[in-house]
């Protein structure tokens, strides 16, 4: 089914319109060899789940790390996927917060979507409630079984 444009432009507007005074968009790029990722004690009898830290370049992220959980749980022979990923972010002069998302893969990227945990944020974070997002994803297989893996990195605070 085609969508029409104006249909698409209304969306766009209304997202827009629905952020809230001082709300604040901070972003970075994020790339890095999933090789990184180092299986955990807990894995699920029908995917995986590995640990990694990874540090957004450029943008208002730039300088910060980011502690990450992910369990993956691929379909039909890995053509397809889902992905949850907890996340805790850490910046400089002590401030950071934690997120949690959940998103889906397939030959042509991926993308996830999810929230900052509730009281989680310290320092300039304190208090802030908002969303997170991994936009624009790729992986590119290596050699070796590994992909190099590239993602915009999204946090809407969404005010405090």
């Amino acid at each position: 089914m085609r969508v029409p444009a104006t249909m698409v432009l209304t969306a766009v507007l209304a997202v827009a319109a629905s952020v809230p005074a001082g709300a604040e968009v901070l972003r970075g790029k994020v790339a890095f060899n999933n090789g990184i990722g180092k299986k955990t004690a807990n894995q699920p009898a029908d995917g995986v789940e590995v640990t990694y830290q990874i540090a957004p370049k450029g943008g208002e992220l730039d300088g910060c790390t980011v502690d990450a959980t992910e369990r993956l749980f691929p379909h039909e022979g890995g053509a397809w996927g889902t992905f949850y990923i907890t996340g805790k972010a850490a910046c400089p002069g002590g401030d950071g917060f934690a997120y949690n998302s959940a998103g889906a893969w397939d030959g042509n990227g991926f993308h996830a979507a999810g929230a900052i945990v509730e009281r989680s944020g310290t320092g300039r974070f304190k208090g802030t409630r908002g969303r997170v997002a991994q936009l624009g994803g790729s992986a590119t297989p290596t050699t070796g079984g590994t992909a190099d893996i590239a993602y915009e990195l999204v946090i809407d605070s969404g005010g405090s």
